[in-house]
Parts: C-alpha cells; structure tokens; sequence
C-alpha cells in the first residue's frame, strides 16, 4: 500500500471538500454545477462551515483520497446561519427547524468522507483520530453527528470511543449525537 499523508487544506481543494461534502451527506444524485457552486461560494469562504480552513485532506502519492471537515464548535452557530443563507440563495435548498450540531465547548467532526476506491484502507478512522487528538488540544469535547441506521459508522465511531449522548433535529430528520471527551474517555 501507498503511503497516506495528511495536510490542511488549501483554497485550492474547495472543488474536493465540496464532492466530499454531498458524498458524506449522501448526496450521490447531487449535480455537478451544484457541486462546483458549493465549492466556489461556500468552501472558498472562510466563515462558513465548510470552509477549506476547516479541513484536512488525505492523500495517496499526492492525490486527494479523503477529508474531514471539522473546528470548535463556538463558531458553530454564527456559521451555520451563514452556511445556510448561501444554500438556500445559491441551491434553492432549505432545511426548517435545524438544530445546531455544535456549541461551545465541543470540537465538532462535521463531515468525512473517503472516495470510494480507497475505502478499507484506514483513512476514515485516521482522520478520526486526527480530529479526536484536536479536540484534545484545544480541551474540548469531541462530537458528530450520525444517521441512526448507519450502523457501520456508529461501529466505527464507537471502536474510537464515541459514546451516544443525545439527538439533533438536522437536514430534516433525526441524528444521533456522539461524543468523546477532551480526555479520550
């Protein structure tokens, strides 16, 4: 196998953290021009939720294989609000009622997302763990969000020692909320 590498993200991987965006989502039938207006408007930004300043990418002899979204969650309001705007102004997309994911205190791991051929090799669960030991960093409670029947995820998130610790109300249905503390309990 290759030798995975990992960096911050530049505003150059907007186009790659927006495709890794709407895969972590599961937005498949997603359209490419809708694809390519959030990376212009929205991950070139930087205070929005998923701006490049936010992520690392992972990488396979240079190649972009994988992403995670994620940053302390005291922005997360302010963000979100913005974020959104520019959904519903760009993609004509609302979601009524959305809880916010993140508050103060919490390191929040917003969105993975490995591409599908390197899938198996590690590059979600190490990126975890990168966002983990941030959270750890900077004292804070590391949390996700996952869809309740993904079971696969919850195995994963809880091999790291995700524990549930409530419910949002995002993107229109309900989400188990996950967490590990800035201790790595």
């Amino acid at each position: 196998m290759n030798h995975i590498t990992y960096r911050k993200a530049t505003v150059g991987d907007a186009l790659f953290i927006a495709k890794g965006f709407h895969m972590a989502m599961l937005y498949d039938n997603a359209e490419e021009k809708n694809i390519e207006t959030f990376a212009r408007h929205i991950c070139q930004r930087e205070d929005v939720l998923y701006s490049w300043r936010n992520t690392t990418i992972a990488q396979i002899d240079g190649k972009a294989v994988g992403m995670l979204t994620a940053y302390d969650g005291r922005f997360y309001h302010e963000w979100r609000l913005r974020t959104m705007q520019l959904v519903k102004l760009l993609l004509g997309v609302e979601f009524p009622g959305m809880e916010d994911e993140a508050k103060p205190g919490e390191y929040y791991l917003d969105s993975l997302a490995v591409m599908p051929e390197y899938r198996g090799l590690g590059i979600g669960r190490s990126l975890l763990k990168q966002g983990i030991d941030e959270g750890k960093r900077l004292g804070l409670c590391t949390t996700l969000a996952v869809d309740p029947i993904n079971d696969r995820a919850k195995t994963l998130y809880r091999s790291l020692g995700f524990q549930p610790c409530g419910t949002l109300f995002i993107f229109g249905h309900d989400y188990e909320k996950m967490m590990v503390d800035g201790n790595g309990k």
